[in-house]
This record gives C-alpha cells, sequence and structure tokens, in this order.
C-alpha cells in the first residue's frame, strides 16, 4: 500500500491550524495539539522538521510557541511531504543515490517517473491557502 505517513498528515493538520488563526504571534505547541487531536510530543518532533527548513518559526520564552515562517499561499504540500517523509521517491529505480541499473532502458520506469512528476506537480501546485 502506497501511503503517506501520519507525520506528514500531523504536519499539515498543525500548519492548518496556524495558518487558520491568521496572526503573526507565536501558539503554544500544546495549544496546536489540542486543536489537531494530535500528541503534543509527536507533533514536537514535526515542528522541529518544519522549523529547520523555514516553514515554521520557532519561538522560545513563556510567550513562545510556533508561527508560520512564510504566508500560507507561499507553502507547498509538496515542501511539507518532502521534510516529513525524506522526499517523494514511487519507486527505487527513480532514486538519486543507488538507482536501479536499468532504470534508463526499462518501460516500467517511465511509468514509474510519469506517475511521481504527476503527483509531485499536484502536490507543488497546491498551497496551504489552497486547503484551508
Amino acid at each position: 500500500m502506497l501511503q503517506i505517513t501520519r507525520q506528514t498528515e500531523y504536519a499539515i493538520r498543525g500548519l492548518q491550524d496556524l495558518a487558520r488563526r491568521g496572526s503573526d504571534a507565536p501558539v503554544q505547541l500544546k495549544v496546536i495539539a489540542g486543536s489537531c487531536e494530535v500528541s503534543e510530543a509527536f507533533l514536537a518532533k514535526i515542528f522541529q522538521m518544519l522549523a529547520q527548513a523555514g516553514i515554521v518559526k520557532s519561538h522560545r520564552g513563556v510567550k513562545g510557541g510556533f508561527s508560520l515562517g512564510r504566508e500560507p499561499g507561499e507553502i507547498t504540500l509538496r515542501e511539507v511531504v518532502e521534510v516529513c517523509e525524506g522526499g517523494i521517491v514511487l519507486n527505487h529505480c527513480l532514486r538519486k543515490v543507488d538507482a536501479c541499473k536499468q532504470s534508463g532502458t526499462c518501460n516500467v520506469s517511465k511509468v514509474w517517473r510519469q506517475a511521481q512528476e504527476a503527483l509531485t506537480g499536484a502536490l507543488d501546485g497546491t498551497s496551504l491557502a489552497d486547503v484551508l
């Protein structure tokens, strides 16, 4: 079964929650987790990755928390998926590292590439603002 992990699902839920608030003020992680019905510990791990990628900003201190790193229209679902999943590769033949030696001549490889391009195109063409 080809499926996006819960990590990506929860990342998108958390980002939607931040975007709906429409403020640059930091929101505490426990508030976001409660609103999204997600484990605070798991969401903390996810938001650390999103912060490293510049998708969210981390704010320290008593009034700390997280805010969006950019406008919702500038954050694509592809970025979120790539951060959470470590990239998008439908089949081992499409890997940049340790790819299948037959990928250049294999007809099935061409189908995988087309499918991957369609998926990444759809995710690239969909912003956080689009899914609010």
